[in-house]
């Protein structure tokens, strides 16, 4: 039936079922893998109509997504799912006079937003993955977002939903239907029978999401089905447009940050927050910031206020000036029982703050490393957002916390504490099956929890798939029954979103069941429903299931169904009671689960992946040892989909749009070879096909919050794929690529017969197509001549170490260049791999460091400028951050640079510091006019400059796969440069793309040579050696009113960071404008055959409009790949930093 339905559907919309296909969308950012029978993609309201009409005559079930961010599995399916983001994603309308804005369904919230703020005005509901969420999606879960404490959730802001339910019935839901509510026949009378559990046991509090929100439908409720539908997660209706309400913007938001001793005081202080009517009031704990610290540098965190945790409290008003709001958050500051605050004005501070908060779900899929070779454990979701109330929420940390510390389970805690919703993401053991029933029984311990202080195990994500089944810890069986009669009015024959929430069940089972739980009350035992609905004598295998696998908590430590009690800590013996004497979950034992609704264990993506270990390629040493373990980094948050301001993440798919081209979609291949169950091995055509159009770029790994590195992933894949067997000749021609073209610059008159032949189009274009080139892109300019070739004839090639620098390679200067790789990490690398998060700090200390400070807990400190009362250790008012702090810690980073190893290294016999130039393949033999200028600006600001011999780093062997190889060509490296670095000579790179390798790729191909740490920590780009310097003591050139367009290479902003360089390059006058992402020719990527088109559009998204727009501006790019792509594509001519300055210094 499938092949006659795939047959019959081909015909009516665009519709893909091919096996890559079906991994990609197997999951969402949960923890289930279901595979679907096929994806399709509308692109009007009618094919989605139509198709579903067709599912449903051939009872094929249908699941809606669209960004697939659902971190509870609930957008993924058995049958056919509709991705509405690809085509169906517009703003239809803005109404500014209504407030009121009607979206397709897979419209990105942010895009609304953009179009909202033209007209003053913006969609109350915000949630962090609001970048590449759906409008629909957040419907679907009734998102909430930061800002839902001033304008409600996602329900609260619904003006209608055009949707079709499972009986074909289409209609428009609106906020106030007829009392019969005649659309949707058998409704209103199923509500009117069962007011009383409505009342008493739903709409408790205003993030209680969980189940079914009926009390909408009450007569008080208004018979507000628009409000009802929203948090129903595609298991009632499918959605076809939104229409939305919108709010004015706040003029001028001022974000007040209050420091508290734990997060759980914190959260106790909240209730007295919210007397002065906050915009929003966001928890976030120590450990986060530290992460933030770790993966970012520490410059991407503001100076803080004392704490091991923080609220971010926004408070503001449409009409309400800066100075008014200023007040206005002093004031709360004042009334708060924090121990030190500071208040942030409008500006990149609070941004930054707001960033953190945003970034948590990713962030938080790591825990902090411990300080002591733990942590940096991967985390997961499964009680990500459950909710209290707010009054209510630091009781509930305590208990919840306690639980984690018994289990065994660690996680960062942040949330929306202002409407008492928690997330967190938990290092639970999913890799087995004995971790798996410990954390069931975690799971199922956290709900009891939850329900004993009036809590909802959903505040915003949805139930889905991770926590349905524990919606009997939350309600009665007649209320999970009454769910499922909803389901069955609008869908009899459970054909949407099955397994989630509820099955449809009709009236006789309904009372069936009722008159079952009468009968086994009077009999005083279990009330006998399995999860199939027969009769059983105990609960199903899936309830409370523990491990026994040693160092795991013992069954006897876990809670059991039959506890009267949710746990010792817990502030009352009595569940029903304390979830407020509604009658709720009953506190004595048999919790059935309820018919059709998958159990929380069914189908986990990570336990079905068997491990890859390392094997001789990268050691992936930060995940175990495991490529399994690497690939699982990613949980699907989506950031790769964003297109963030100011980041590179994900250039293929920002030409695209679609899923196959995205770091996740990837990702989930890899999961999927892994698995061996849809895609078979490592080396399968669907690995190949997802990794084929990855640039390498390597923008994932620093822009990626979990630290997904699909350059490192994809090289791994093409080893283990082609290792002894015969290769792509493109893999040949351009791995071997160094070696070429020292032939050709080597022997004379070489490179200008090649340059004569390759310059004849024909001849070049039957050259390419042999060798699995793209025939229409050019040959770069071969160079007669190398550049060591060069640095012999000025005396400056050393072929070892200078006699007054000379140590112990290895032993003799190794506290020495440890000192530098620490600097390497904390003042040199902004953005700095997943892979040093080792170095976080993880003190509790309340004195610690902040931007160059020192903070102390029992003496004044500054804030932005001003000193604290000198008989207080804060001000109580809450102390304004001076906006010139960013500048602030940049000098005291500065000053802290004057002490570098780079300046105290070994010096030449006139006293001047050596530096070691290195040149990689691209300089030594293509383009050596920045090499060149490298030696000129060292030795023009007082260094020594020396230049290594001849080496290759094996870059282009690394990017094609062929890590033997590469190994070799780095251990040769290492010979050479090693005793350089352990006199404590720095190492500058030319190209970015190859100092790179050294910094980052190095550390993971040869990881027992003690000379890779030596060499990556002495390795620098020439921004950062400058930028060592005092300011008064450099000799570099005045840049005022020089316009520059900079193209910073993808690897030297993902792995060194590019802030340093603008930083330089600013404070000698520049006017830069940086590009967003990568330029597109990406080393060999966009030469080889099949690329160019995609190379071109990667290259339309940033690079060529600029240029275009700025004609007469300098075209900056250090990298040999940028300046080749914009002197390809645009006509343009580059140069690399050291030419630029050394230009301007004639």
């Amino acid at each position: 039936m499938s092949e006659s339905f795939l047959t019959d559907l081909r015909t009516l919309i665009d519709v893909d079922s091919s096996v890559g296909t079906r991994a990609r969308y197997s999951s969402d950012a949960g923890l289930t893998r279901i595979p679907p029978l096929a994806v399709a993609f509308p692109r009007t309201p009618e094919q989605a109509v139509a198709a579903f009409d067709l599912a449903r005559a051939h009872g094929v079930p249908l699941t809606a997504r669209g960004g697939g961010t659902s971190c509870a599995s609930n957008a993924i399916g058995p049958g056919l799912v509709l991705d509405f983001s690809r085509h169906m994603n517009r703003v239809i309308s803005i109404d500014p006079e209504a407030r009121t804005a009607t979206v397709e369904p897979g419209c990105v919230g942010s895009t609304l937003q953009a179009a909202a703020a033209e007209y003053g005005l913006r969609f109350g509901p915000d949630p962090s993955s609001q970048n590449r969420a759906t409008i629909a999606g957040m419907v679907a879960n009734n998102a909430c977002g930061p800002h839902a404490t001033a304008w409600g959730r996602t329900s609260d802001n619904i003006v209608s939903l055009e949707c079709i339910d499972g009986q074909g019935r289409r209609f428009t839901a609106t906020t106030s239907h007829d009392s019969a509510l005649r659309d949707v026949p058998g409704l209103a009378s199923l509500i009117d029978t069962n007011l009383a559990p409505i009342r008493t046991q739903l709409g408790r509090f205003k993030r209680q999401v969980s189940g079914y929100s009926l009390e909408h439908l009450t007569p008080e409720g208004g018979r507000n089905l628009a409000a009802m539908l929203t948090g129903t997660e595609g298991t009632l209706v499918l959605i076809l447009s939104v229409t939305v309400r919108l709010v004015p913007l706040p003029d001028a938001p001022v974000l007040a940050a209050l420091g508290y001793r734990s997060m759980i005081k914190a959260a106790d202080d909240v209730p007295a927050l919210l007397a002065h009517s906050p915009l929003a009031v966001e928890g976030m704990d120590r450990r986060l910031v530290d992460v933030v610290r770790a993966h970012k540098g520490p410059g991407a965190v503001p100076a803080l206020p004392e704490g091991e945790g923080w609220l971010l409290v926004e408070v503001g008003a449409p009409g309400e000036d800066v100075t008014a709001s200023l007040e206005r958050a002093r004031a709360l500051c004042a009334d708060s029982a924090a121990i030190d605050t500071v208040v942030y004005p409008p500006g990149d501070q609070a941004s930054a703050l707001w960033r953190i908060r945003a970034d948590g779900a990713g962030l938080g899929g790591r825990t902090p490393p411990d300080g002591a070779g733990g942590g940096d454990q991967q985390a997961w979701p499964g009680f990500e957002d459950a909710a209290v109330p707010p009054e209510n929420l630091g009781a509930y940390l305590r208990d919840f916390t306690a639980l984690m510390e018994e289990f065994d389970i660690d996680g960062l805690l942040y949330g929306h504490f202002g409407d008492g919703c928690v997330h967190v993401r938990l290092a639970m053991p999913l890799e087995t099956p004995e971790g798996v029933a410990h954390s069931r029984a975690f799971l199922q311990s956290a709900a009891r929890i939850c329900a004993a202080h009036g809590g909802s195990v959903s505040g915003e994500h949805g139930d889905g798939r991770a926590r349905g089944e524990l919606l009997r810890f939350m309600y009665s069986p007649e209320m999970l029954d009454l769910f499922a009669r909803v389901k069955h009015v609008f869908d009899p024959d459970n054909l949407l979103n099955p397994g989630v929430l509820a099955s449809p069940m009709d009236e006789a089972e309904a009372a069936s069941r009722a008159r079952a739980r009468v009968l086994a009350a009077r009999s005083g035992g279990p009330d006998g429903l399995a999860a199939n609905g027969a009769p059983a004598t105990a609960l199903t295998d899936h309830d409370d299931a523990h491990a026994t696998r040693p160092g795991l908590a013992p069954a006897d430590s876990a809670l059991q169904p039959n506890d009267a009690a949710a746990n010792d800590s817990s502030p009352s013996p009595d569940v029903s009671g304390a979830a407020g004497g509604t009658g709720l979950a009953p506190a004595d034992g048999a919790l059935e689960l309820q018919p059709g609704v998958d159990p929380l264990d069914a189908n986990l993506r990570r336990v079905a992946a068997h491990p890859m270990p390392a094997d001789g390629g990268f050691a992936f040493t930060h995940d175990g040892g495991d490529f399994t373990a690497a690939v699982h980094r990613c949980t699907g948050v989506g950031k790769c989909r964003a297109g963030v301001s100011g980041t590179f993440m994900c250039p293929s798919y920002l030409a695209t749009r679609d899923e196959k081209d995205v770091t996740r979609g990837r990702a989930r291949i890899l999961q999927e070879a892994a698995n061996s169950q849809l895609v078979k091995a490592i080396d399968s055509p669907e690995v190949l096909e997802a990794l084929d159009l990855c640039l390498a770029c390597k923008a994932c790994s620093a822009d990626c919050p979990a630290g997904v590195d699909m350059a490192r992933y994809r090289s791994e894949a093409l080893f283990r794929t082609y290792r002894g067997r015969m290769r792509p000749l493109s893999h040949y021609t351009l791995g071997w690529l160094p070696r070429l073209t020292r032939v050709t610059a080597r022997v004379p008159g070489l490179a200008r017969i090649a340059n004569v032949v390759m310059s004849v189009a024909p001849l070049r274009s039957l050259a390419f197509r042999v060798i699995g080139l793209d025939p229409r892109r050019g040959m770069p300019a071969l160079q007669s001549g190398t550049f060591t070739a060069w640095a012999r004839r000025r005396n400056l090639l050393a072929g070892s170490v200078p006699a007054s620098a000379s140590s112990d390679p290895i032993s003799g200067a190794s506290d020495h260049v440890s000192v530098a790789s620490n600097h390497v990490s904390d003042a040199f690398n902004p953005i700095s791999e997943a892979r040093e998060r080792d170095a976080a700090p993880t003190s509790s200390d309340p004195a610690r460091e902040r931007g160059g400070t020192t903070a102390s807990s029992d003496s004044a400190r500054e804030r932005g400028g001003t000193t604290a009362s000198s008989d207080s250790a804060r001000e109580r008012g809450g102390t304004t951050a001076s906006s010139d702090s960013a500048r602030e810690r940049e000098a005291a980073t500065a000053s802290s640079m004057a002490d570098s190893p780079i300046l105290s290294g070994p010096r030449d016999p006139s006293g001047r510091p050596y530096a070691l130039v290195w040149a990689d393949s691209f300089s030594q033999t293509l383009d050596d006019a920045g090499a060149r200028a490298v030696v000129d600006v060292l030795e023009a600001n007082g260094f020594a400059p020396i230049v290594a011999p001849d080496a290759c780093c094996g870059l282009t062997w690394i990017t094609t796969g062929q890590l033997t190889g590469a190994k070799k060509h780095l251990t040769s490296l290492l010979s050479v440069l090693a005793p350089f670095a352990a006199s404590g000579i720095p190492i500058v790179g030319v190209e970015p793309s190859c100092t790179a390798v050294l910094r980052d790729d190095l550390l993971d191909l040869l990881p027992e040579d003690p000379r890779s740490a030596l060499v990556s920590g002495a390795t620098r780009t020439l921004a950062e050696v400058l930028s060592a310097m005092p300011a008064s003591a450099r000799r570099l050139p005045s840049l005022e009113g020089v316009e520059i367009v900079a193209q910073p290479h993808c690897h030297h902003y993902s792995v060194m960071g590019w802030d340093t360089d603008q930083a330089l390059l600013e404070s000698l006058g520049a006017r830069v404008t940086r590009l967003e992402g990568c330029c597109g020719l990406a080393g060999n990527f966009g030469m080889e055959a099949g690329h160019y088109d995609l190379s071109v559009a990667v290259a339309s998204h940033s690079l060529l409009p600029t240029l275009d727009a700025q004609p007469d501006a300098v075209y900056l790019a250090d990298g040999f790949s940028c300046r080749t792509q914009a002197a390809q594509l645009a006509g343009r001519g580059g140069v690399h930093l050291a030419t630029l300055l050394a230009a301007y210094s004639g």
